[in-house]
């Protein structure tokens, strides 16, 4: 809900909006280090989710201050430290956690959050940008006026029935149908509404221009099949080819540093050329072709060498880190300078929900994959000594938990079978992960080329 929010800034400035980011986030991890309840603890995490604002308002201050020319080589490296943030953050997370106990890993962040807000008070200071000229003596409550109260409400309406669609397990076809009736009614609520608004949080004759829509819909799609390889290519690491998870981890490290090399590569290639479009759909259709190979590599019965695991998603998540930085100057270079905080929001609301999207989908055509294939292949192999009733429980065991397939409880007869149905439920997400890499290549296609200036004021 946040991400799309960086047209406020452009009402209450980059400075009160980043500050009052960081302020909410650092109240949500006191609150959760100190919570007494689940209610407790979620709360403080409904708090920390403010701090994404800092994605998209790093993002948008960045073009405030560097000419689109140099634009990408400053996305790279704000994707570098993005990428590091994660890693190093996650790893400490859990060295912290066990170390010290959970309510350590959100204590530690309260004083960076009070540090942050600080530096930001003391040595953040821009020029006076040009929607802010003549809006010094604009008061509070004339700024308040201008908050696209309905497109905020209307926005965590469709997100929440989005999510909910996504992620029920219900059985019920009417509940899913219901849902879906709410989610068409409630976009076309949110269109008629941010088309009248004049401080629309996204507004509609943005969506109108195809650099603008079709770098949103890259950003979804590309999301979509970077998040289903990043979780789903560690399942079948341990799953298919049983690997630790400290063996997986390794695995996964030369991703970091390509996809920082990439990111910045592509910053430097649009300062040098001051183009983008086809070196997009290049290295696009190269990301492409990589998931293609990652499909003939872990076909049921294959067992791919140590070289390629090591390089399983290495060209999609090339392309993946590419594309975030080339869309972003496109979206950019398509608008005047006043619709870029707009712009930029929109680009990381449609890569929050395709990073959703991703997981929820490729989660359920896992689940239903696996529980249809444990299913039939140990239906039709089982041993006669071997009841309905112990069938069925071997199902169950096997579908809910990975590492009772290769466990001393586990029958023999089943192991092999177990193994083959976790490959191909795997194999039909990488799939999916293909379809969403081709329809963000289309995406990229849709874009138009646009001169990229060597002044901010263009």
């Amino acid at each position: 809900v946040v991400q799309p929010l960086g047209k406020l800034s452009d009402i209450f400035g980059r400075k009160t909006s980043l500050l009052v980011c960081i302020f909410v986030f650092t109240i949500g991890c006191l609150q959760c280090a100190t919570a007494g309840s689940v209610g407790g603890f979620v709360s403080g995490r409904f708090l920390s989710g403010f701090g994404a604002g800092l994605n998209s308002l790093s993002s948008i201050i960045t073009s405030d201050l560097i000419p689109l020319r140099d634009r990408g080589v400053y996305q790279g490296l704000g994707n570098i430290f993005f990428c590091l943030g994660c890693a190093v953050g996650g790893t400490c997370g859990g060295w912290i956690s066990q170390n010290w106990g959970w309510s350590a890993a959100f204590w530690c962040q309260v004083p960076i959050g009070v540090l942050g807000f600080v530096v930001i008070v003391v040595y953040f200071n821009l020029p006076i940008l040009p929607h802010e000229i003549g809006n010094e003596n604009v008061t509070m409550g004339e700024k308040f006026k201008k908050v696209d109260i309905g497109g905020i409400s209307l926005i965590a309406f469709n997100l929440l029935v989005l999510i909910t669609m996504t992620s029920a397990s219900v059985d019920n076809v009417a509940f899913y149908w219901g849902l879906f009736a709410l989610l068409v009614i409630g976009i076309y609520a949110l269109y008629k509404v941010e088309d009248r608004h004049s401080f629309a949080i996204i507004p509609v004759e943005l969506m109108k221009n195809r650099s603008v829509l079709g770098s949103s819909l890259a950003n979804w799609f590309g999301s979509m099949y970077a998040y289903i390889l990043t979780y789903y290519i560690p399942v079948y690491l341990t799953t298919v080819l049983d690997i630790p998870s400290e063996g997986v981890g390794l695995r996964l490290i030369p991703n970091i540093f390509a996809t920082s090399l990439s990111s910045i590569l592509s910053g430097y290639y649009m300062k040098w050329s001051g183009k983008y479009l086809r070196f997009s759909i290049i290295i696009n259709a190269i990301g492409t072709h990589g998931i293609v190979l990652l499909l003939f590599l872990t076909r049921s019965g294959e067992r791919p060498n140590i070289f390629e695991q090591y390089t399983f998603s290495l060209l999609p998540m090339i392309a993946y880190a590419s594309m975030l930085t080339v869309t972003l100057l496109s979206l950019i270079a398509a608008v005047p300078f006043e619709f870029q905080s707009s712009v930029t929001s929109v680009q990381y609301a449609f890569r929050s929900i395709g990073s959703t999207l991703g997981t929820s989908f490729s989660s359920y055509l896992f689940t239903t994959s696996l529980s249809h294939y444990l299913t039939v292949k140990l239906t039709s192999e089982r041993p006669a000594d071997v009841t309905d009733d112990m069938l069925q429980a071997i199902i169950h065991a096997a579908s809910h938990d990975a590492t009772y397939i290769r466990s001393k409880e586990a029958p023999v007869w089943a192991t092999s079978l177990m193994i083959d149905s976790y490959n191909i439920s795997v194999w039909y997400t990488f799939v999916l992960a293909l379809v969403t890499s081709v329809l963000g290549l289309l995406a990229v296609c849709a874009i138009k080329e646009n001169k990229l200036h060597t002044s901010v004021k263009r």
